[in-house]
C-alpha cells in the first residue's frame, strides 16, 4: 500500500514531517582531489562546511531522515530550498531530476530483495552542487561501498573528474542493483510457470499475484527513473559536463532496458494466471473424464442386470442352466469391448502440460541461443564492436519461437 509522510492539510510549501522519536542519523564524509582522499566515516555537525579549497571535491552520504538537527542544519549550510529539503524528508516520492538555480536534485528509488523474497525500497536522494554531492538514504545501506573504494585508488577517473562523474557513479550504482533483482523475479517466474502446469495448488496462485505487486513496484521504480535521466541529459546545468553526459547515456540505455524486461515480466505473470486457471480447469476435465468413462463401461452391464432382473413369469433364458454364465460373460465382453476402444482411441492416461523430456529442454535452449546470435548479426559493426546489446523486447519481437528471455546486463569495461 502507498504510504507517505504528508503534512497536515493546509500546511505550507516545504514543510518537513518526522517521527515524533528522532533517531539519529550516520553521516560519512569524504574530501578528495587528485592528490589526497580525507574519509570520516562517523561525522558530526562540525565536519559538515562546503569545500575551503577549489581543487576540493566533498561527498556526504547521510543515513537517516528522521534526524532534524542534521538535516535542517546541512540544508541550511549547502543552500537547499525548503521544496528541495521537503523532497528529501517525506518519503517516498516519484523518482524524478528537478534542477534549481545551480543544484540538481535527483530521487531515485533502491532496490533490494530480502532473503524471505520481499522487496526492500529505500529513496535515495542526491544533490549536485558547483564542487559537492549530497546523498540522504532512509536506510544504512552498503551498496555505496564499493564507490568509496573505488575513491581510495589514486588513479581512479573520478579522484581526477567533477562531481558529476560521482553523481553519474551513484546512479549507475542503483540500476546496476536493478539486475539482481529481475534476475531472481524471472527465475521465480520460471518457477511459478512450470508449477502452475504440473502442480496448479493454491499456494501457487497466490505466488503469482505476490510476483505480479512486485513488478508493479519495481515498474513503478525504474519507468519514472529513466524520464529522470533524460532531463539531466537535456539539460544545459553548467555542473553536467559533455563528458560525463556520454556515461549517462549508458546508464540511461540500462535504465531503458529494465524497463523492458519489467513489462515483458508483467505481461508473462498475467498470462501465467490464465495458464493456472488452465491447468486447473484441465484437471477437473481429466476428473471428469475418468468418471465418464467408468459410468460409459458400467452402462451395458447395467443394461443386461436390468433386463434380467426383470420379474416376468415367460422369460424362457431365466431357466436355462447356462444363462447366469452367459449373462456375466455378456457384461464382462462388453466392458472389456469398451476398454479396448477407449485404449485405441487413447482416451487414458493424464495429458502432459509440462515443457516435455530434458532433451526437448535442451533443443529448445539452443534455439534460443541461436535466435538471440542472429539478432546480434542484424547489428551494425560499430554497435557489435562497442558491446552493445539490443533491448529485450527487440529480441523478443524478432523471434518468432522465443516465449521468454532472461535480462543479460550488457558487457561494458567500466574504469574505476
Amino acid at each position: 500500500m502507498f504510504k507517505k509522510r504528508n503534512p497536515q492539510i493546509g500546511a505550507p510549501p516545504g514543510t518537513l514531517v518526522f517521527r515524533s522519536q528522532a533517531v539519529p542519523a550516520r553521516v560519512q564524509i569524504v574530501r578528495y582531489s587528485s592528490q589526497h582522499l580525507d574519509m570520516i566515516p562517523q561525522a558530526t555537525l562540525d565536519d559538515i562546511f562546503a569545500p575551503e579549497n577549489a581543487n576540493e571535491l566533498l561527498w556526504i552520504d547521510v543515513a537517516g531522515i528522521d534526524d532534524p538537527e542534521v538535516l535542517r542544519a546541512g540544508g541550511k549550510r549547502f543552500g537547499l530550498s525548503d521544496l528541495m529539503m521537503e523532497n528529501i524528508v517525506n518519503v517516498p516520492q516519484r523518482p524524478k531530476a528537478d534542477i534549481v538555480d545551480d543544484k540538481l536534485l535527483f530521487i531515485a528509488h533502491v532496490l533490494k530483495l530480502a532473503p524471505d523474497g520481499s522487496l526492500d525500497i529505500d529513496q535515495l536522494s542526491l544533490v549536485l552542487g558547483k564542487n559537492y554531492v549530497i546523498t540522504v538514504h532512509s536506510q544504512p545501506s552498503d551498496f555505496l561501498d564499493p564507490i568509496r573504494q573505488r575513491l581510495q585508488a589514486p588513479t581512479s577517473r573520478m579522484r581526477t573528474r567533477g562531481p558529476d562523474y560521482l553523481a553519474y557513479s551513484v546512479i549507475d550504482s542503483i540500476v546496476d542493483g536493478y539486475y539482481p533483482v529481475l534476475e531472481s523475479l524471472g527465475e521465480r517466474l520460471e518457477r511459478l510457470e512450470d508449477e502452475a502446469l504440473e502442480n496448479p495448488q493454491a499456494q501457487v496462485l497466490k505466488s503469482i499475484h505476490r510476483l505480479r505487486s512486485q513488478l508493479i513496484q519495481v515498474r513503478r521504480s525504474s519507468w519514472p527513473m529513466r524520464e529522470a535521466l533524460d532531463v539531466m541529459l537535456r539539460s544545459d546545468m553548467p555542473g553536467i559536463h559533455e563528458d560525463t553526459k556520454t556515461f549517462l547515456r549508458d546508464a540511461h540505455s540500462h535504465c531503458a532496458q529494465t524497463v523492458d524486461v519489467v513489462e515483458m515480466y508483467r505481461e508473462s505473470a498475467g498470462a501465467l494466471v490464465s495458464t493456472y486457471m488452465s491447468s486447473v480447469a484441465h484437471g477437473s476435465n481429466e476428473i471428469m473424464k475418468v468418471l465418464t468413462m467408468v459410468s460409459s463401461i458400467f452402462v451395458p452391464m447395467t443394461f443386461i442386470a436390468g433386463i434380467y432382473g426383470m420379474n416376468f413369469e415367460n422369460m424362457p433364458e431365466l431357466s436355462h442352466p447356462w444363462s447366469y454364465p452367459v449373462a456375466l460373460s455378456a457384461m464382462a465382453i462388453c466392458a472389456a469391448a469398451m476398454l479396448l476402444y477407449f485404449l485405441r482411441r487413447g482416451w487414458f492416461g493424464p495429458i502432459s502440460l509440462s515443457a516435455g523430456s530434458t532433451e526437448e529442454y535442451l533443443e529448445m535452449r539452443t534455439e534460443r541461443a541461436s535466435t538471440h546470435t542472429r539478432t546480434l548479426e542484424k547489428l551494425p559493426k560499430s554497435d557489435r564492436e562497442a558491446g552493445v546489446v539490443p533491448s529485450v523486447l527487440s529480441m523478443h519481437r524478432d523471434s518468432t519461437q522465443d516465449s521468454e528471455t532472461v535480462p543479460t546486463r550488457p558487457r561494458r569495461s567500466k574504469a574505476a
